[in-house]
This record gives structure tokens, C-alpha cells and sequence, in this order.
């Protein structure tokens, strides 16, 4: 069973509440009304005015016409209350809940179901961390930061089936000999036998921009045992513009601007939102088969990853959520 994660969610609530109530007092996250603006920017007025009123449409194309680093911003800010999710809103909501539990689930109520509702956190994303907006403030790093780590847990809650339960991070059994119909993916593994079907291409498209494949159907001998080896690795080179990179550049462009919000070890109470850095983790997925540790990206048919940040495979996700020493995906 892979591992369940308790307790971290919680903490990282509560500091993202500490750290994004202080920033309410500092940053505009939604439009207030100017009566000074003029008639040449009447389009940002009206943006202000239908963000404020949550007409999310109107305030979107209103935003959009008006263009320029706030009307880009707003306009991102419009897709994201659409799906419904804005960074007020997450802020009350965890204030208000009264365990780890509840916590754990208001995170996960804002990880879009709907094909509609990620396409506009994927819109949102491209408006904040594309060229759209020159000037990227802290804000807008962090809501970036958020938006794009709601996508990437979006992929994990639909290839692992990841959920909440009990208020602890649970995620399915790979084991398919278990239960087959429990993953969105096949792994078997027997006393003789490694089968794996790999994540698939929907996976890295939507999260890398980019998705390849490689096949080793060759047996391998692990001490005295001979495993017959049928797999196949899934993998992916982060694009530019990719979910992945601007979750990378997100929290790099957040991180490096303050020394502030940080834990007692001096590390940001954002890291485990990293997802860039996570998933480049360089670790091997290894299962125990007659007492044999054996490793899924054994054979050197299989490109090795390790050492190259823009590529990752099926192996180093699933070495990053197995790694005893780490605390799996929070």
C-alpha cells in the first residue's frame, strides 16, 4: 500500500493561512473600484466592477479587453473564481475548519473534477506565468504556485485515486494482484513476473506538454530468481510552457524575492507545492519479489533520467512516493 501521509497537510494549511492572511493586508487579490480611473481605461473599471460582483464571464472578457499587467492578472483571477477557487476564499475556509481532517478536504474540494474547470486553472496559469504579465509580483507567483499544484494533484487523484480518507493522504495499491480496478494504471508483481503498463500519455501531455514511451520485454536474473520483465515506461521532457515549468518557476519566483514564510529550518513552508523539484527526484521504483529488491527501470533499454531536471519517467514518481525518507506527495 502506498504510503499514507498524516499530518502534513494541516501543517501546510495552516501556514499557507498565517502567510496568505498577511498578505491580504499588503496585496490587492481582487479588484476595488477607482472612481479616478478615466474613460481610456473604462474596460478596467468595468473588469474591477464584475470581479467584485463575481460575474466571472463578464469580469473575463472585460479584463481581457483591458489588458496589461492587472487586466492579465484579473483576468486569471476571473478563471480561477470561475472553477471556484479564489485565494480569499481558501483562506476562510481553512481558518474556519477544525481539524487536520476537514483542512485536508478543503484543500482537495479545490482540485478540478470537470474538463471546463481545468481548462480554466490552465488558462489562469498561462495569464499569470506566461508573457502576458511583465511585471509578476509575489501574488501573482503564489497564485500561480497554488493553481498549478491543484493541476498536478488533479493527474495524481485521477492515476493513483488519490482521496482523502480519515483526513490522512490515501492512495491506491499498486499491487494489482489486490485489487486491478484499483489504479488507473496495471502493476503486477509475483514471484516470478514484473508487469507494468506504465502512467500513460495523458498524464505527462497535461502536466509536461510532452509524452513518450519505452518497452523492455526482456527476463532479467535478480540473484537466483528469473523475473519475467514486461514493461512499459511512460516519460516525458517538461516543456516550457508546461504545468511543470511554471510550477518550477512559480515557486523559484516566489521563494527567491522574500527570505520570509519561512519553517524553523529555515526551508519555505511552500516546498512540498514543488512539484518540479519533487518529481525530479532521480529515485528508482523497487519491489520486493522473493526477497529481491528489483528495481522497475532495470533494464538499460530504458533511458535513465537522473541528472536531467526537464525529464522525468514513471520510475522517479513512483521512487518520490515510495521513498521511506520522504513524506510522499505533501
Amino acid at each position: 500500500m502506498l504510503m499514507n501521509t498524516k499530518g502534513n497537510i494541516s501543517n501546510w494549511s495552516f501556514s499557507l493561512f498565517l502567510m496568505a492572511f498577511s498578505l491580504v493586508f499588503s496585496l490587492s487579490f481582487f479588484g476595488c473600484k477607482d472612481t479616478g480611473l478615466t474613460d481610456s481605461v473604462s474596460m478596467l473599471e468595468e473588469c474591477k466592477i464584475k470581479l467584485d460582483e463575481a460575474e466571472w464571464d463578464e469580469a473575463i472578457t472585460a479584463c481581457e479587453a483591458a489588458g496589461g499587467d492587472e487586466g492579465y492578472h484579473l483576468a486569471a483571477q476571473a478563471y480561477m473564481g470561475k472553477s471556484g477557487l479564489t485565494l480569499l476564499d481558501l483562506i476562510e475556509t481553512l481558518a474556519n475548519t477544525s481539524s487536520s481532517s476537514n483542512s485536508a478536504s478543503a484543500i482537495f474540494s479545490y482540485v478540478p473534477d470537470t474538463t471546463s474547470d481545468k481548462q480554466n486553472y490552465n488558462t489562469a496559469l498561462s495569464y499569470l506565468m506566461g508573457s502576458n504579465i511583465t511585471n509578476k509580483t509575489d501574488i501573482v507567483y503564489l497564485e500561480a504556485l497554488l493553481v498549478s499544484s491543484m493541476l498536478v494533484l488533479k493527474e495524481l487523484k485521477t492515476l493513483f485515486k488519490l482521496d482523502i480518507v480519515d483526513g490522512t493522504t490515501d492512495i491506491c495499491d499498486i499491487d494489482a494482484t489486490s485489487d486491478p480496478d484499483k489504479c488507473g494504471f496495471t502493476f503486477d508483481a509475483t514471484t516470478d513476473a514484473l508487469s507494468f503498463s506504465g502512467f500513460g500519455s495523458s498524464f505527462y501531455s497535461s502536466l509536461c506538454g510532452d509524452s513518450s514511451s519505452d518497452y523492455d520485454g526482456t527476463d532479467h536474473t535478480v540473484d537466483t530468481t528469473t523475473l519475467t520483465y514486461d514493461v512499459t515506461i511512460d516519460a516525458c521532457a517538461i516543456k516550457p510552457s508546461s504545468v511543470l515549468q511554471y510550477n518550477g518557476d512559480a515557486y523559484t519566483g516566489f521563494t527567491s524575492n522574500s527570505n520570509a514564510f519561512q519553517d524553523a529550518s529555515g526551508n519555505s513552508i511552500f516546498e512540498t507545492l514543488d512539484f518540479y523539484t519533487k518529481f525530479n527526484s532521480d529515485l528508482n521504483f523497487t519491489k520486493d519479489i522473493s526477497g529481491d529488491d528489483f528495481d522497475l527501470c532495470y533494464s538499460t533499454q530504458i533511458p535513465d533520467t537522473s541528472g536531467d531536471d526537464s525529464k522525468i519517467n514513471d520510475c522517479e514518481i513512483l521512487g518520490t512516493l515510495f521513498d521511506p525518507s520522504s513524506d510522499g506527495i505533501f
